[in-house]
């Protein structure tokens, strides 16, 4: 395995559970690749964690976060299964580090990316290292050269508690998009909504993300759909599941009856469970980035989410926003969404406020500037002086 002869950047795009999981990291990941494979001077390549991985994506020998034998080395040395996945992910990635020679690491898993940080310190291998901070992490950022922040919120917090602004800048998701509102076609439509089982004639109200309350709120999604009454509309509730889904199966089924389907739902399909839906709802208090907002609203969907400084940055005024701490006040806030007629002009509108910020034809030739900047050890020349 060598380096290109043309002279080329060399960008690693390693990502622990691409193949397996369903993340924004493992998103971002996909899309910042296809958006830049044919970027003049960059090769990039990217490295999975096996599962159901494309064609041009490496895969690499680790122990899954959720296999048995990451749940016994984390039992034994007291890491949580993910940091067995990203330690060993980083044992079987190390033959590509030598033979491949990046001149960049771009990552977003943490743990992984420190150990790429202290093998470069023992090795004296050349590359640099660029962090993805989608999660967002609120930890050091001590072992990489730049960090790349999505939103201005989360730049702003870091500068807060002390990181320096030598080594951030804010960069966010790019989206595939269209030039115009994929046609609303009433035979899909009905096809999808038959087996996400809504009964014909009600509204459909969608979320995503990971299935359980901890980060995602779906337990008071729930609860305050249910305290709609007969105004509720069927609920469908997609995205990774987790440990957590269990009980919030039951949670559902015992308050909505039948009135809802949770489960996870193939990315290909995705375009399908916007285009059927009648409004959108994550109720997070607070995201990474939040890439689903951004899906729902450029398919032209009402949604209803927290007020914060980041669904500012990110909606702006195209959204509900409000407040959703509790089943009553999110209640509110879905009632506002649901009654909702949505026009085409709507739609439209909606979709160009994606598409002027977050397309990939306003952030591919950004992204690509960060990668041949952040492979030089420079900052990008798109910022502001």
């Amino acid at each position: 395995m060598t380096g290109p002869a043309d002279g080329a950047l060399r960008i690693a795009m390693p990502c622990t559970g691409l193949g397996r999981h369903h993340r924004g990291f493992e998103a971002v990941t996909r899309e910042v690749h296809a958006a830049l494979r044919a970027a003049p001077g960059l090769r990039l390549r990217v490295f999975g964690g096996g599962g159901e991985l494309q064609n041009d994506e490496h895969a690499v020998w680790n122990l899954p976060r959720d296999s048995a034998a990451a749940r016994w080395v984390s039992a034994l040395t007291h890491h949580s299964p993910y940091f067995v996945e990203q330690a060993s992910f980083f044992a079987g990635f190390l033959p590509f580090l030598l033979a491949w020679r990046p001149h960049l690491v771009y990552f977003a898993d943490l743990n992984f990316g420190n150990a790429c940080w202290h093998w470069r310190r023992m090795s004296g291998q050349r590359f640099r290292l660029l962090y993805y901070n989608g999660g967002p992490t609120t930890r050091p950022y001590t072992r990489c050269d730049l960090v790349q922040q999505v939103t201005p919120a989360h730049y702003d917090a870091a500068l807060a508690r002390g990181e320096l602004a030598a080594r951030m800048l804010v960069l966010p998701h790019g989206l595939a998009l269209p030039d115009s509102p994929r046609p609303r076609e009433n035979g899909r439509i009905v096809a999808t909504r038959h087996a996400l089982g809504v009964p014909a004639g009600r509204r459909m109200l969608l979320s995503v993300g990971m299935l359980g309350a901890t980060l995602k709120r779906m337990d008071v999604l729930v609860d305050a759909v249910a305290s709609l009454g007969t105004e509720r509309p069927f609920l469908v509730m997609l995205g990774q599941e987790t440990p957590e889904t269990g009980g919030l199966r039951q949670r559902a089924r015992a308050l909505l009856g039948d009135d809802v389907w949770i489960g996870t739902w193939p990315r290909d399909r995705m375009p399908n469970a916007y285009e059927a839906a009648d409004a959108f709802a994550l109720l997070s208090l607070d995201e990474g980035f939040g890439l689903v907002y951004l899906e729902a609203l450029a398919a032209g969907l009402p949604c209803a989410v927290q007020a914060n400084a980041n669904t500012a940055y990110i909606l702006g005024d195209q959204a509900y926003r409000g407040d959703t701490s509790t089943p009553a006040s999110a209640a509110s806030l879905l009632r506002e969404a649901l009654g909702e007629s949505t026009t085409n002009a709507m739609r439209h509108r909606r979709l160009a406020w994606v598409r002027n910020q977050f397309s990939w034809d306003v952030l591919a030739p950004r992204y690509a500037e960060l990668l041949r900047a952040a492979a030089s050890g420079r900052r990008p020349e798109w910022e502001p002086s």
